[in-house]
């Protein structure tokens, strides 16, 4: 466990920001600022320098994307030379722009086909952008072309060949001005996935709700729709979000204790904990649908129905403030965890470690106990994950699937098998990961919410066939 903790908490560090941090001994390494040259979702990798044919090194970056993707400008220049395929160069269809500082930036295997081709037709509207020719002054995030397979590239996927050039002439890696660049669109990956392969399962869960802090309730896959809050005029925004135990209703409740039902949900009296007077962060129901907990960020524990209290951190000193909460199956008790990962055990909630004592790049945000309670997962704000009990395994991280540019993320959510969770970050984006499902998330509806989070859906139970009727025949039965 020590050593998965540790190996967790290093990708968690892959997810801090890219731009270099030097000190008095160390240079920061070169890069420039520019807009990032595609139009859609790429995956790159730090291939400069790459061994090539004929004794060659590359001098540039790979972005591999959808052929006709539209490439971009990086910055103001003048386009000052373009190539076309011949059927012999390495390079194909080809443009470089040179800046005001005379460095020169260069778009390399162009497409060459007809759209839904691999023709090598090189037709003149699908290579270039309409009034792209050298002597061309182009503006930064300006359309300049497309890209494609041209060149020596016909036998790869294709892919833009990137390359920055200094203005000696040599060539600078453009690793670290990519991955910094700004506009990069969502879903573009600076390193390769190291995160195990994942196994979506129909079993995971019946789909999920997303919600934003305005009370706006999505659902996606099989889940189903039973309103929401964001026509409300809510005084405090919604923080949290649980489904009843049969999947036809869920509650939210907001950062000042305001529950609001839904479906087969219903608001509760609360039968503990005092009046609700702190920052509500979290929500937990219990097995029957009977009953809620509530948690304030001092720790304080709140009961709603059958809820039954069994122990708080109210008034106790804390190193840094509760963030969430998850009940075990039984319903007998619960856990909360801090922003610095301490973990709290009530009734038969298991201790099965904790980040209190670990120094974290980014603050943990939220918990998910694993079904049966054998242990849990902690995710921090970068998207870094923790796996504690030998219940657990770890599926994979944020910061693990390569993403470009910084995550935060807010929630996570376990399967219904356990064999997998969702985390959701605060721009709308869902991330499976083991046998979840990615089912749609907001990001992809055109929402940013910024806040919210995600509860799976229970899988609705079918119903069963009545048993056949024995015939009596008038016998005694004996049993030997």
């Amino acid at each position: 466990m020590r050593r998965l903790s540790l190996s967790v908490l290093a990708a968690a560090a892959a997810a801090s920001t890219l731009l270099p941090s030097p000190t008095s001994a160390q240079a920061a390494p070169e890069w420039r600022a520019i807009r990032f040259p595609t139009a859609g979702p790429v995956s790159f990798t730090d291939d400069f320098g790459a061994p090539r044919s004929g004794g060659r090194s590359h001098k540039g970056n790979d972005l591999f994307g959808p052929k006709l993707t539209p490439l971009m400008s990086t910055v103001n220049g003048q386009v000052v030379r373009v190539g076309f395929d011949t059927g012999r160069s390495l390079s194909g269809n080809f443009l470089v722009i040179r800046d005001a500082g005379a460095y020169e930036y260069k778009y390399i295997h162009i497409n060459n086909d007809t759209p839904g081709t691999d023709d090598g037709a090189n037709p003149a509207a699908w290579r270039f952008a309409p009034g792209i020719r050298a002597g061309t002054f182009v503006a930064v995030g300006q359309h300049i072309g497309y890209m494609g397979d041209s060149g020596n590239a016909e036998t790869t996927p294709p892919h833009l060949h990137f390359e920055i050039g200094r203005p000696n002439r040599t060539a600078l890696n453009p690793w670290l001005s990519l991955a910094n660049a700004r506009d990069k669109p969502k879903g573009t990956r600076c390193r390769w996935s190291q995160n195990p392969a994942a196994a979506p399962s129909s079993k995971s869960a019946d789909g999920y709700w997303a919600f934003g802090p305005d009370g706006g309730v999505y659902a996606f896959g099989g889940a189903r729709f039973f309103g929401s809050a964001a026509t409300s005029r809510l005084p405090h925004p919604v923080v949290a979000m649980a489904a009843t135990p049969t999947g036809d209703g869920y509650w939210l409740v907001t950062r000042g204790g305001g529950v609001h039902a839904f479906g087969d949900a219903t608001v509760l009296p609360q039968t503990g904990g005092g009046p609700i007077a702190v920052s509500i962060l979290g929500m937990a129901p219990t097995p029957t649908g009977l009953g809620y907990w509530l948690v304030g960020a001092d720790g304080s524990v709140f009961t709603f129905g059958d809820a039954l209290h069994r122990g708080s951190m109210a008034g106790k000193p804390l190193n840094k403030p509760i963030v969430g909460m998850e009940s075990t199956v039984t319903g007998l008790g619960y856990w909360l965890v801090a922003s610095d990962g301490g973990l709290f055990a009530f009734g038969d909630a298991a201790f099965h470690g904790s980040t209190g004592s670990i120094r974290l790049n980014e603050p943990i945000t939220g918990m998910a106990a694993v079904p049966g309670g054998s242990g849990y997962w902690l995710v921090a704000a970068d998207g870094g994950l923790f796996a504690f009990g030998r219940g657990t395994r770890y599926f994979g991280s944020v910061p693990g699937t390569g993403n470009c540019g910084p995550v935060r993320a807010v929630d996570i959510a376990p399967s219904l098998t356990g064999r997998g969770y969702w985390i959701q970050s605060d721009d709308g984006r869902t991330w499976a990961f083991g046998d979840a499902r990615n089912d749609g998330d907001l990001w992809r509806l055109g929402l940013q919410p910024r806040t919210g989070g995600l509860a799976p859906a229970p899988i609705p139970l079918l119903p069963q066939p009545e048993p056949e009727p024995v015939p009596d025949d008038g016998l005694v039965p004996i049993w030997d």
